[in-house]
């Protein structure tokens, strides 16, 4: 504890602080939209099911971050009061409950649909909740920034064109999608309030932890797949390492910056890389509304940017 507290004695304020923050969040956004190819890769040679994958990516996750805050944090365990242990526990299982939605998802209405529901539903959930429940202020230019990347990441993703909404699965799938952005959303929300608890390694492993627990009654009837190739072993590791810890430390240190809004419209940055990947490695091409949506996207991200010393 005392390390960490050299840390944040350390630590820049102000305009700085909001660049740090800025930075980290993006990075993570980044980061997180290459879990997308490797999932993909997993679920298509490894035969891998979505709840095993979700769940050994957080269980696989919780020693990564639990080395990285005895390195960094000087601790194993942090002290914790009960009020803190709800808050990790809150981030763990918004985590855990957000994954699972968002597979479930996917199975009844595709991609598309799914990541425009979800991803694009988090930040206008946390605008709402933040506003109406925390009392937190709404400014103009939050709104415009907010609407500017929502609208961007609709073009970036589009519509399929073989939509059937008279179908009772759709409805489901619509549903599901929907409480998979109040599940992300809740996470967000849980993730700023993480860091008053304790450190960012302590907060994503003490978390994921717990949300490795809410998984396992959800564990499939034929138990957890475990066969997975040594590459596909490796891909588990790099997205526990890299996507996962790595990234919730950035994200869960530079939304202190940002604010609850604010690093929920820079998480949209996610689908764009996933995008970008996706014609990069599977050679898929990006029509003219996708490349503006990308162009609408990252100016939306930019204005909200513009003023890092204002509450968002």
């Amino acid at each position: 504890m005392e390390a960490q507290s050299s840390i944040e004695r350390q630590a820049p304020d102000g305009a700085d602080a909001a660049r740090a923050g800025w930075a980290a969040v993006l990075a993570a956004a980044s980061l997180w939209g290459t879990t997308g190819l490797v999932f993909q890769v997993l679920r298509t040679d490894g035969g891998a099911d979505a709840v095993s994958i979700s769940f050994l990516r957080l269980a696989l996750t919780v020693p990564f971050l639990m080395s990285m805050a005895r390195v960094y944090a000087g601790a194993w365990i942090p002290s914790l009061t009960p009020k803190g242990l709800l808050v990790l526990a809150a981030l763990g299982v918004s985590m855990a409950f957000y994954q699972l939605t968002y597979v479930l998802a996917i199975e009844r209405v595709g991609v598309a649909i799914s990541v425009l529901i979800s991803i694009c539903g988090a930040p206008i959930f946390v605008a709402l909740i933040s506003v109406l429940w925390f009392r937190e202020p709404f400014h103009i230019r939050t709104f415009a920034a907010l609407a500017t990347a929502v609208a961007g990441t609709i073009l970036l993703v589009g519509l399929p064109s073989d939509l059937n909404p008279d179908t009772y699965p759709f409805w489901t799938g619509v549903a599901i999608a929907v409480v998979c952005a109040l599940f992300q959303a809740f996470y967000v929300l849980a993730a700023r309030a993480a860091g008053q608890v304790c450190s960012p390694m302590h907060a994503g492993g003490i978390g994921f932890a717990i949300g490795a627990l809410v998984l396992m009654p959800f564990w499939p009837e034929e138990g957890l797949q475990l066969s997975y190739p040594v590459d596909g072993w490796l891909m588990l590791l790099y997205v526990a390492a890299v996507p996962t810890a790595l990234a919730q430390t950035l994200f869960l240190q530079g939304i202190k910056g940002t604010g609850a809004i604010g690093g929920a419209i820079a998480s949209l940055m996610e689908p764009l890389v996933a995008t970008i990947l996706a014609v990069v490695v599977l050679h898929e091409t990006m029509t003219g509304y996708s490349v503006l949506g990308a162009l609408i996207l990252l100016s939306g991200i930019v204005i909200i940017q513009w003023t890092p010393g204002n509450p968002r």
